[in-house]
């Protein structure tokens, strides 16, 4: 009687000789393709943090009252707004509090993060590369460290999509929400609580990507590193594994 994972056995076991073949076919430039799409990478996530902070310019469209950043302490003022000479004469005419656009402010604090996800993907390509190669060494692989760069960069273009996801998410979450907050402190926690109710759908994407992840990275051991698919497949296990538990956090 045929086993009733025999279905899923043989459309896995295709899906890896596909990335295995997919692998062998790139080789000859691989190297340079894999800077390729590690730079798309790196724009995309770029893009994505753009269209975070203007997600929450477009969903919030609340004015708190917050202390004035530009006006010195009082204490400052009391002692050298009467100095002419003082740094401090004439910034303490202006206001001790101001009406802020909160989704301007969330705006300007995810764009902050740009220069982060510039520097954040090579980064992160960069230490995927060297563990995996370490992995692939204790296994038994006879690939090259460039051979494992290679493999981490078509893995991390999976991350695309879990972007995707990850935004449509908050998007949803942000355009149902109540926000209604008269501080900033309020406003901040009915954020995070709209978003934490994606956190099913949020960890469902993230499970599909890291399967497809572990789908890559068997490919490309097998490929490049001549492991035989059993111990590719418990190397990139233990890779995904991690990749769940960081996604659970």
């Amino acid at each position: 009687m045929p086993s009733p994972l025999a279905p899923l056995s043989g459309l896995v076991g295709g899906l890896l000789d596909r990335s295995r073949a997919g692998f062998r076919r790139l080789k000859p430039g691989g190297k340079g393709l894999a800077v390729g799409v590690v730079v798309v990478v790196t724009l995309a996530t770029i893009l994505g943090v753009v269209a975070l902070g203007a997600a929450f310019d477009a969903a919030i469209d609340r004015e708190v009252t917050v202390d004035n950043p530009d006006r010195p302490p009082e204490a400052t003022c009391e002692t050298f707004d009467e100095d002419d000479d003082s740094v401090f004469a004439g910034q303490c005419d202006r206001p001790e509090r101001i009406e802020v656009d909160v989704g301007e402010e969330l705006r300007s604090a995810a764009n902050g993060y740009v220069g982060y996800a510039l520097i954040g993907v090579p980064i992160w390509w960069a230490v995927f590369a060297l563990a995996l190669h370490g992995g692939a060494r204790v296994a038994g692989g006879a690939g090259s460290l460039g051979d494992s760069f290679v493999i981490a960069a078509w893995a991390i273009a999976a991350e695309v999509a879990r972007l995707v996801a990850g935004l449509a998410a908050i998007w949803y979450a942000l355009s149902t929400a109540t926000v209604d907050g008269t501080t900033l402190e309020a406003i901040a926690n009915e954020i995070v609580a709209a978003i934490s109710a994606m956190q099913g759908p949020l960890l469902a994407a993230s499970a599909v990507v890291i399967a497809v992840q572990w789908v890559v990275v068997v490919g490309g051991l097998e490929a490049y590193h001549d492991l035989d698919r059993g111990i590719a497949g418990a190397v990139a296990g233990v890779f995904a594994l991690l990749g769940v538990l960081l996604a659970a956090v």
